[in-house]
């Protein structure tokens, strides 16, 4: 168990959960008799460990049994509305709540929260969907914070269109969105723009942000892509 533990381990990162939580599915993916008589039981069982970690996602986030988070047509169409979300989620929008929020939890590093929040925030304002950036601007702050630069989060997070397609976004809504929080400046001498991820930690807040017009623009035309579902209907 200690080797399947360290082997899915970046796929419990890559929904945050805990190792042992990819560990417990590997467990009972070997137990079953058609893993031993697959031609590939490593790749049954890395199969199974994805699809269990994401179902104990969704069973989460939509208060649901993980057995109907298994089965995309058993999931609500939206995720619940838990009490109180939106209030923490546009703190930032209250010219005074982010200093009563810090003398609240003084001597506490909140800095990513933070940054996570006013880039939603700036988001949704620009006219994307609120719930499922949220989670996309969450994934990707997670996800380059163990990379080694912005070039290569970049380029790595871009390509991982199997979240791109959970969350409702075609390849290139997906890119862009990427590109807009991560940005393309990756050196002193390269030409390129700071992400919003970037601007927010250099000091911009959510109105210096909506008050770049260019960057506002570039926002709302690249959310204005259509998603997923629309270009598969076109596409019927």
């Amino acid at each position: 168990m200690v080797y399947v533990t360290h082997k899915y381990t970046p796929i419990a990162k890559a929904w945050r959960r805990a190792p042992e939580d990819a560990a417990y599915e590997a467990f009972l993916a070997m137990r079953q008799p058609t893993t031993l008589r697959a031609d590939d039981p490593w790749a049954v069982i890395t199969r199974a460990v994805a699809l269990g970690i994401a179902a104990e996602v969704h069973a989460d986030r939509n208060m649901t049994s993980q057995d109907k988070a298994r089965r995309p047509s058993k999931r609500p169409a939206e995720e619940p509305m838990r009490a109180g979300h939106y209030e923490e989620f546009f703190y930032d929008v209250h010219p005074h709540a982010h200093s009563l929020y810090a003398r609240n939890h003084e001597g506490e590093d909140h800095s990513v929260d933070r940054v996570i929040r006013a880039t939603c925030v700036f988001l949704v304002l620009t006219d994307w969907p609120a719930r499922p950036v949220e989670q996309a601007v969450d994934y990707i702050a997670h996800r380059i914070a163990g990379l080694s630069s912005s070039s290569s989060a970049l380029e790595i997070v871009s390509k991982e269109l199997h979240i791109a397609i959970r969350l409702g976004y075609t390849p290139e809504a997906w890119a862009s969105l990427v590109r807009l929080v991560v940005g393309t400046k990756t050196g002193r001498r390269k030409r390129g723009d700071y992400g919003l991820f970037a601007r927010v930690l250099l000091g911009d807040d959510v109105a210096d942000l909506l008050r770049d017009e260019d960057l506002v623009e570039s926002s709302r035309r690249m959310a204005s892509v259509p998603d997923l579902q629309e270009g598969q209907g076109g596409a019927a």
